[in-house]
């Protein structure tokens, strides 16, 4: 078999040793000799089975042979086309991008058995015998069945949807004839205000075309972007010389046999010579329904990605996962990793994704993410919104209970990766960080939000794969140099390709990051103020001498007026102390020794406040004035002992903890001292007063 050249009709890839044997059989075979083909079966066992050959097919078997080098796969293809990356299919019609920049091969090394049959549809599925059944009359056995069937276009009910002249845009077949149809329609109407029906609008708008969006919704995009987003995307829609006409619906195609028009609901006519329908997917479950495996809308799985049949399973598009249909790739290819891992002998769980909208449409970058409130009815979600002067820049976020659950855009957003992370993780945004973001739409600060290398290791940096920082450090650490090496070895980029200035930016500084100057006194300072901090806190008050006659009587720091004033003047020096060090920092004019060596100083001071605190008041917080006093002393010392902690450990935690924690102990800092001056002032008068 590998070394023989056949005559018959589909695309065989046989890979054994790391070896590939590729040969191409004749489109004019009979269905009697292929049916005479013996079926693919290793001499180990059954291969496993995955029908369709998209994005999400084609990650199940790399995910696959990345776990078990011996696996043994048939791949089913029911286009004529090698696997190729759909996502791109409208950066072809637009050409923006070639055929040959959007193949998606699948890559096999060690003792791997993979054969792929393309243009070779799966008609059936015999689940008592564990075998599928091609068009040709061919069976397959198989040890696990996988259905990565995708979907098909959405087509309306409408009145002439068969005329010469009407297409659809799902495929590379529709968007070879779309390239073809361009050259010669003078008025194309696309039904449908969506992401591809945006795209095949551009697309088709060259050569002088005029383009027309018809669409039911009272905005573009109208399931990822709210009122006002969808209105600056329309605003540049229309600024391109594409037209949109909202809240419209076709009623009936006109012409005789060929397009030659459309009936607006209205009762408006159109004249027009090509009609591009996009107006949604529904998802390919025929060959699971006729198996008689649970359906809904799509395929029903579970958690493992299993079907009502334990030996089937179903990824992508084409599956429903807890009564959700994903109709975008991302999640496919997270479902896809989870399968692979169960079928490999692993125990994950898909729990779910959130769904994202990340791409340029016509030109403009549009970006939708997690919970919009669109379809929420009487949601309570806070939104806040960031509008530019210039009226180019629209960007919104949705907070549920402090936690950022949802975002969208129209223009660019520097630090879009962040939100995307922050989104999955459902961070915390602070009220300062709301207050930067409705005044310069950023959510962090703009050095922050650029250092990916600091990201922690488990932040997704590739949002479409799902490909962590930590990862991607790993790949470069392994000999991955550049942008495309790292695409080959992890898969980011891959996909939409918005990440590539991350991996970048990345590979440009991968390096560990060093520990700070001072970093072993920083540390062991922090911990010695954190203790000193809690024993305020927890700690008895330190008892009076029971008898005068003990020799130690330590209780005189508290009974002697002048060891009081001692202790107490001594505390008032050192904190404007500590107040003259800041000014290092904050004055250039202050430049006398290094930064990082006063920072230790600041910190020891802090340590020496906390020691003469406690031989100052026994560890007695007080009452009322006195112990508003006491309180905003120790939450200075743990704020600053976590804050030193931090810069000390640096080296050794997360870059993003330790930003997020100086941020927040900065703010905590400043809270705490704005009264402390006050409070002084009132201690001492009454100490003298009284």
């Amino acid at each position: 078999m590998r070394g023989q050249r056949r005559p018959f009709p589909q695309v065989l890839h046989l890979c054994g040793s790391g070896r590939l044997f590729v040969w191409v059989n004749e489109m004019s075979a009979t269905a009697e000799k292929l049916r005479s083909e013996t079926p693919f079966i290793p001499p180990w066992g059954r291969p496993l089975v995955i029908v369709g050959t998209g994005p999400v097919g084609m990650r199940v078997a790399h995910e696959v042979l990345q776990r078990n080098s011996y696996q043994s796969i048939v791949l089913y293809g029911g286009e004529p086309w090698e696997a190729y990356n759909r996502v791109r299919l409208s950066s072809v019609l637009s050409g923006e991008a070639s055929l040959e920049s959007i193949q998606n091969p699948l890559t096999v090394t060690g003792e791997s058995t993979v054969v792929q049959r393309h243009n070779c549809p799966i008609t059936s599925i015999d689940r008592m015998n564990r075998v599928v059944l091609d068009e040709h009359g061919r069976e397959q056995p198989y040890t696990d069945l996988v259905l990565a069937t995708g979907s098909s276009p959405h087509i309306p009910n409408i009145p002439g949807l068969d005329k010469a002249g009407v297409f659809t845009f799902r495929d590379l077949n529709d968007t070879q004839r779309l390239m073809a149809r361009r050259i010669k329609s003078r008025r194309t109407v696309v039904l449908g205000a969506g992401l591809l029906g945006l795209e095949a609008a551009k697309g088709l708008q060259r050569a002088n075309t005029e383009v027309i969006v018809v669409d039911h919704a009272p905005t573009l995009m109208a399931r990822q972007l709210d009122e006002e987003a969808g209105e600056r995307l329309r605003e540049h829609v229309l600024s391109l010389g594409i037209q949109t006409l909202l809240m419209q619906g076709i009623s009936e195609v006109l012409g005789d046999g060929k397009l030659a028009g459309i009936r607006l609901r209205n009762g408006r006519e159109i004249a027009c010579d090509t009609l591009v329908i996009a107006t949604g997917i529904k998802p390919n479950i025929q060959l699971a329904l006729g198996a008689g495996i649970a359906v809904g809308r799509g395929i029903k799985v579970d958690d493992q990605m299993r079907s009502s049949d334990p030996h089937v399973f179903a990824v992508g598009e084409c599956a429903e996962h807890r009564g959700k249909l994903y109709g975008q790739v991302a999640p496919g290819l997270e479902q896809a990793a989870v399968l692979a891992h169960s079928l490999t002998g692993g125990d994950s769980r898909y729990s779910g994704s959130l769904s994202a909208t990340k791409l340029k449409v016509v030109g403009v970058s549009v970006f939708s993410m997690g919970r919009t409130g669109l379809d929420e009815s009487g949601s309570q979600l806070r939104s806040e919104i960031y509008r530019d002067s210039t009226g180019t820049s629209y960007k919104k976020v949705l907070l549920d209970r402090g936690r950022l659950v949802g975002a969208m855009a129209v223009g660019e957003w520097p630090d879009l990766a962040r939100v995307q992370e922050s989104i999955n993780k459902q961070r915390h945004i602070w009220p300062w960080q709301l207050r930067r973001f409705m005044t310069t739409g950023r959510l962090w600060a703009e050095k922050e939000a650029e250092q990916v290398t600091q990201w922690p290791a488990n932040a997704t940096v590739c949002q479409c794969i799902g490909v962590t920082r930590g990862a991607l450090s790993l790949a470069i650490g392994n000999g991955c140099q550049n942008a495309e090496a790292l695409a080959r070895c992890t898969g980011a980029s891959t996909v939409c390709g918005s990440c590539k200035p991350l991996l970048n930016e990345l590979l440009g500084g991968s390096t560990p990051i060093e520990a700070e100057k001072g970093s072993g006194a920083l540390t062991w300072a922090a911990a010695f103020s954190l203790v000193l901090a809690l024993v305020f806190l927890v700690m008895p008050n330190i008892p009076y001498a029971d008898s005068v006659q003990w020799s130690l009587r330590w209780d005189m720091l508290w009974r002697d007026a002048l060891l009081k004033q001692t202790t107490g003047f001594t505390l008032l020096g050192l904190g404007v102390f500590v107040s003259l060090i800041s000014l290092r920092k904050r004055i250039k004019k202050f430049s006398l020794g290094s930064f990082a060596g006063w920072r230790v100083v600041h910190v020891l001071s802090g340590v020496m406040v906390a020691a003469i605190l406690i031989a100052h008041t026994g560890l007695r917080l007080g009452y009322n004035l006195n112990l508003m006093l006491m309180l905003s002393f120790v939450g200075l010392m743990l704020v600053g002992a976590v804050a030193a902690g931090a810069i000390g450990l640096q080296h050794r935690l997360p870059g993003k903890w330790v930003r997020r924690t100086r941020e927040l102990s900065q703010q905590l800092h400043i809270w705490l001292l704005w009264p402390l001056p006050a409070l002084l002032g009132f201690h001492v008068f009454k100490t003298y007063w009284f």
